[in-house]
């Protein structure tokens, strides 16, 4: 479940946020809870303490009248666990394109307009914005599980998602692995043997230089021995793999 934290300093938006957040979680079915929704910037800190895991919070840039403001909450929160995820609130929509300028990594802002308050009830756009926000929030834990490898190419280390590597390949003449993926190439010196190592058994040698995720596999000419893969690849299979290479293909 995902925890969810306010801290806004003027009342009538911090319990009109509340009771919005409330009805769209229920609405669309979150697996989310309001923990706190506070005026004073050290509450929330002081609620947060004891918490370890990430959560999200909803933060007015300006909190006037506090000893300090939503930026510097924010870096704070992210300090303690820079998992947390910033959506900052501002009325003011110079200060809404500035919360970027932090380099604290705010999912996203929330412009206050009068009208959201005058009216006290739901509002399309405000509705669609929470929307993009969950949307984001989806998307990123879908990053955190997905599998990856981590590649040495001298002192520059690159992380690579296994669902991302079309093929590797070995060039032996400049002593380089090449690995594919569907927008570039990335070159290293590591051996193409410790690479298959780090590898799931999606993963086949179709020739002792190259290494096929099999997932990316569309179709198997025999006779000639190409396999397509997706991003219009293809690569050629030894004539002892080939039978290998089928019987993976027709159990996918």
């Amino acid at each position: 479940m995902l925890d969810i934290y306010i801290c806004e300093d003027i009342e009538i938006q911090l319990k009109y946020i509340e009771k919005i957040l409330k009805e769209y979680i229920v609405c669309r079915k979150k697996d989310a809870r309001i923990v706190a929704a506070r005026r004073d910037p050290e509450d929330i800190l002081s609620e947060i303490s004891n918490h370890s895991n990430p959560a999200l919070f909803f933060i007015d840039v300006q909190l006037k009248g506090y000893s300090i403001d939503g930026f510097e909450l924010a870096k704070r929160l992210k300090k303690q666990n820079n998992e947390h995820s910033i959506v900052f609130l501002t009325s003011n929509d110079k200060l809404a394109y500035k919360v970027f300028e932090y380099e604290l990594d705010a999912l996203d802002y929330i412009i206050k307009k009068p009208q959201y308050f005058c009216n006290n009830a739901e509002n399309p756009e405000l509705s669609k914005r929470l929307d993009n926000i969950f949307e984001k929030l989806h998307n990123i834990d879908l990053q955190k599980h997905k599998k990856s490898i981590t590649i040495s190419n001298g002192s520059i280390l690159t992380k690579l998602f296994l669902d991302d590597i079309i093929y590797i390949q070995a060039v032996k003449r400049i002593h380089l692995v090449e690995i594919y993926s569907y927008n570039r190439v990335i070159s290293c010196r590591q051996s193409l043997k410790s690479i298959f190592e780090l590898l799931t058994d999606r993963y086949i040698y179709v020739n002792k230089s190259c290494i096929v995720n099999m997932d990316k596999a569309n179709s198997l000419d025999k006779q000639n021995r190409y396999l397509y893969l997706d991003g219009e690849f293809q690569v050629e299979i030894s004539y002892r793999e080939l039978k290998n290479v089928e019987k993976v293909l027709n159990n996918l």
